[in-house]
């Protein structure tokens, strides 16, 4: 069998339905990396201030958007099975899931603001956290509820359609974020809160693009979209029962993260501006990876739904290959010229970003080792998820993280005077760990035995 077969579970195959994804989260990528060197252009401490209040954000959206991506999950199985009614009224499910998030994020919006008020941020950093978390964190509902819309085309191998939606979206939020933040014409300067306002027009613009599509008539004929909206008691408990783990562990996943920024913060504003470099550039290599594990999960969604599990193991270990020569060439390039990642955050002369960029240096070389170990425990986390194997992710992936991650950064920060690269060090084991751990539970076959549409 050749690696690069278009054959079921050939990685020609993986590619066809991976590469608009790849290009589709290639293109967040770029945007939130962009945005993040206009910030740093317009000041330190909006730069120190993007990543702890949009990962804050991505936190406490992180379970609603666990659990509507399952949405995924349940559209590639009914899609397999050929049950169109079915696959409209699984998206309308996560669409609900989505819709009821918005209010219980913005109740939990002041329990954001604690967070931050006592992070030990500097006062001036801490302003600017609150603002753009407190924007990301309202409109966070129309983010979850592309999530679930986008499942009705990634579910079914269509996935051209979302990459077009989102790099529209994605194009309208860079070109709004250098408007907004540094003001032009009758514009002002917003700064960060620019870039949230930016981010928003952007997600909404994703909605209605993705609306009127799924309300087109060829839709509406062959699949019910516009009949089959109400909830279904029992799909609704199912996509809950499965997405709700997933939800649960990546919101712990994406919290200990956050958790390891914030704890990063306390060291000294230096360490907090250059550790979000590192984090930046880290997007590099983690959402394109997030487009491969999501054709993986709907290949091995759809692959199961045809009751051919052995090709659903081909998918996995082709797309493993795939991300880890990815992530390998990556690392070789941030061993080899980190200044190249490094100097675009730069401006001008200072003698403030001057420290920030010297202390980020040395870091690119952990950077290199933790993507590569990252990327392989992403891919078999994404097909176990396309398995149904959500809860054992859930309780072993979070003990990992919140017994041995968190505890770990703190201990070096705080009490072993350990500095930046030692922290970021120590991520890179924990990624490590989290890739052997997946891979094992993988290699056990114990997935087979789900399955997520008998309830």
């Amino acid at each position: 069998m050749k690696f690069f077969t278009r054959g079921e579970g050939g990685a020609g195959e993986l590619l066809t339905v991976a590469y608009p994804l790849i290009l589709s989260t290639a293109s967040n990528t770029v945007m939130q990396f962009i945005n993040r060197v206009f910030l740093a252009h317009y000041s330190p401490d909006a730069l120190a201030a993007c990543v702890p209040g949009g990962l804050l954000a991505f936190v406490f959206g992180c379970f609603f958007i666990g659990t509507a991506s399952y949405t995924n999950a349940f559209v590639s199985r009914y899609h397999g099975k050929g049950k169109t009614a079915s696959v409209s009224v699984a998206v309308w499910q996560g669409v609900w899931l989505g819709l009821t998030s918005g209010i219980i994020l913005l109740v939990l919006s002041p329990l954001g603001f604690y967070i931050i008020a006592h992070s030990g941020h500097p006062a001036a950093v801490i302003v600017l956290e609150k603002q753009y978390f407190f924007i990301l964190n309202a409109g966070g509902v129309i983010a979850i509820t592309n999530t679930a819309l986008s499942a009705f085309f990634t579910g079914r191998g269509k996935t051209k359609v979302p990459m077009g939606v989102n790099i529209a979206g994605n194009a309208l939020c860079t070109l709004l974020s250098w408007l907004l933040i540094f003001g032009a014409g009758p514009l002002p300067a917003l700064g960060i809160s620019g870039a949230g306002y930016a981010a928003l027009a952007g997600q909404l613009l994703m909605l209605a693009l993705y609306l009127v599509i799924i309300f087109s008539p060829y839709n509406r004929r062959r699949y019910r979209t516009a009949r089959l909206v109400g909830i279904h008691k029992g799909l609704f408990l199912r996509l809950i029962k499965y997405g709700a783990p997933n939800g649960i562990g990546f919101f712990l996943d994406i919290a200990s993260f956050g958790a390891f920024i914030f704890i990063i913060g306390g060291l000294d504003k230096v360490s907090l501006a250059a550790s979000n470099i590192i984090a930046s550039i880290n997007m590099i290599a983690f959402m394109p990876v997030i487009g491969l594990g999501l054709a993986a999960l709907t290949l091995v969604g759809k692959y199961i739904g045809k009751k051919k599990p052995d090709v659903s193991v081909r998918v996995a270990y082709n797309a493993a290959k795939l991300a880890g020569l990815y992530a390998l060439s990556l690392g070789v390039l941030f061993v080899a010229v980190p200044g190249l990642f490094i100097n675009i955050f730069g401006s001008g002369n200072s003698a403030e970003y001057a420290g920030i960029l010297a202390k980020s240096r040395p870091v690119m070389n952990v950077l290199a080792f933790f993507v590569f170990f990252d990327a392989i425990g992403m891919i078999f986390a994404d097909v176990l998820r396309g398995a149904g194997d959500t809860r054992f992710q859930m309780l072993g992936a979070s003990a990992a993280a919140w017994l041995l991650f968190v505890p770990g950064v703190w201990y070096i920060t705080h009490r072993a005077g350990g500095e930046l690269i030692h922290a970021w060090a120590w991520g890179g084991f924990y990624v490590f760990l989290l890739a052997v751990f997946f891979t094992l539970r993988f290699r056990s076959g114990l997935w087979r035995k789900i399955d997520i549409l008998k309830g």
